[in-house]
């Protein structure tokens, strides 16, 4: 097809659209094209935003396209043969075919994200779990008022399948290419990204440290991998770096010989500078820069930490609802409370725990410069603390800090941020060891990124809940000693089956640990996006953690 038929038909396929209205979520659609509906429970974290004049990426698939582009230039009817076709009544027969159709599409592009990502397990994302909502609530819907609303809603659909079934670099492709976007949208593209940080990290520690001993100056290395001229290593090192690149990571120094990751914020904000919301383009400023200190050192200013911690007050304050607003409370917690006691490498006291005075004056001129900020009554009050304590440092004075930041401006609970499923490759080799040998020796690890031995053996446990591998699941509770609650297999089976870990990993963002009678209790705190928290309690058993049966969020 050339580019002059296609530009046509692609105007044509936009009018027939244009009654498509512009929604939020699945359910906003379902009440859009039809008033009285069936009740749908949503499980989606985020709402999928998107605009419905985009026609271009429906036609990624070929089949909406090809079926749409085949009409009839003429029937001999006075009516045009769309709006013919559109008044027609709404069969049982269409309905099932538009159905299959999208089911069709959607374990399709599964199978497409699985094989790019070389996993079976991508529908526990979270993201792919919207498409997936997203497809259960269109095959529930059992009658249409015209052949307008089938399509459209079936379009609307398939819309959210492309985003969201997809690799990043062809989301971030199909938003480049919209006229218009929302700040959802580039949020949960952002989003993406961070949930396959870890199937990146997986892989990237392994191969780096293979690669490692062959970089004598970190700092180059990065920016030669970052521009792409970094050319030895093997061929699957290489096919990884760029794979990375292009779905929209950048290589940062870490530190101590380290190399890692992270999302690239300067390629978003450039890419859609002239279609973002002044509040997104100043989280996304945020973001940038929210690197501040490396091996427990700071690697800006205190001048600049002082100007972030302005800049984000003012954002938190001034956009409470904002999307990602504990990732700000979270960030600005952190840089007030290093402002205020320093770093293990950047102390701010002198040898004998007394505060150095240039930080006492920098206290008192960020308190007079800033004075109508909340920021300024923080660091005041803390000063206030100082004095009574004649300027000593203590651990009591330390632990104050998370007191005197007011609840607008901060996240509680607070932990350290997880996936929960999928697992990652290393994880599944693990899983499938214990599967075969059921010897708890697997979990020594170490494991790649932030994962704890108790934390792998909780998520191995729930990833055997969620697939069905109820043998594993109950190898893996805690059946002996004090505390032991142990049903047997048929009960354990009848009563876990019910359990949603699926759910759970959709809404859970971070986790807290609480380690008690030296570490023979482990408690995992996992709390979901809203701030709620459910626990999962962990006890030592043979020296391994094992989970307590009736803990079980």
């Amino acid at each position: 097809m050339d580019d002059k038929l296609f530009e046509e038909r692609m105007r044509n396929l936009k009018q027939s659209y244009e009654q498509v209205p512009s929604v939020s979520s699945v359910d906003k659609i379902v009440n859009k094209v039809k008033t009285s509906e069936k009740p749908y429970k949503k499980r989606m974290r985020l709402q999928l935003p998107y605009v419905a004049s985009f026609i271009g990426v429906l036609l990624i698939g070929g089949i909406l396209g090809a079926q749409l582009l085949k009409q009839p230039d003429n029937t001999g009817s006075e009516h045009p043969p769309d709006e013919q076709i559109n008044q027609q009544p709404v069969t049982t027969s269409d309905i099932e075919a538009a159905t299959n159709e999208i089911r069709g599409y959607y374990e399709r592009k599964v199978d497409e994200l699985n094989d790019s990502l070389q996993s079976k397990d991508v529908e526990q994302y979270q993201f792919v779990q919207e498409a997936k909502s997203a497809v259960a609530a269109f095959e529930q819907r059992k009658s249409y008022k015209s052949q307008t609303e089938l399509k459209n809603y079936r379009n609307n659909v398939k819309t959210i399948i492309e985003y969201r079934v997809s690799m990043p670099y062809t989301e971030f492709t199909m938003l480049k290419n919209q006229s218009n976007i929302s700040d959802e949208q580039i949020l949960q593209y952002i989003d993406k990204l961070e949930l396959l940080k870890e199937h990146y990290t997986d892989q990237w520690e392994t191969h780096f440290k293979e690669q490692s001993v062959d970089v004598s100056n970190v700092k180059d290395y990065v920016q030669h991998l970052n521009s792409g001229s970094v050319k030895n290593g093997t061929e699957e090192y290489s096919n990884l770096v760029e794979e990375m690149k292009g779905n929209g990571y950048i290589f940062v120094d870490d530190g101590e010989g380290m190399i890692s990751f992270t999302v690239d914020y300067d390629r978003i904000s450039e890419t859609f500078s002239k279609k973002l919301s002044e509040e997104l383009k100043l989280f996304l400023d945020i973001q940038k820069n929210k690197r501040f200190k490396v091996d427990a050192e700071l690697v800006i200013s205190r001048e600049e930490l002082e100007t972030r911690l302005i800049q984000l007050e003012s954002i938190i304050i001034k956009y409470p609802n904002f999307s990602n607003i504990n990732e700000l409370k979270i960030l600005f917690q952190d840089l007030m409370k290093t402002y205020l006691t320093g770093t293990e490498n950047s102390q701010i006291t002198t040898n004998q725990t007394r505060v150095k005075e240039e930080i006492i004056t920098g206290f008192e001129q960020f308190i007079s410069e800033n004075n109508n900020t909340t920021s300024s009554q923080i660091v005041d009050a803390f000063l206030s603390e100082l004095k009574r304590s004649n300027f000593q440092l203590t651990k009591e004075l330390e632990n104050q800090v998370e007191s005197l930041i007011p609840l607008e401006l901060k996240m509680i609970p607070n932990g350290l941020s997880i996936n929960l499923l999928p697992l990652t490759n290393q994880m599944l080799e693990t899983y499938e060891e214990y599967k075969r040998a059921n010897n708890e020796n697997v979990f020594n690890g170490p494991f790649a990124g932030t994962n704890t031995i108790d934390l792998v053996v909780a998520r191995i446990y729930m990833y055997a809940v969620v697939t069905g591998d109820y043998d594993v699941a109950y190898d893996l509770i805690y059946k002996g000693g004090k505390g032991a609650d142990i049903p047997d297999k048929s009960q354990f089976i009848s009563e876990i089956s019910s359990t949603d870990f699926q759910t759970l990993s959709n809404e859970v963002t971070m986790v807290e640990f609480q380690y008690q009678e030296n570490g023979e209790i482990i408690k995992h705190i996992y709390i979901k996006g809203d701030g709620e928290t459910v626990s999962l309690e962990l006890r030592l058993e043979n020296g391994y953690p094992k989970i307590v049966y009736k803990s079980t969020p």
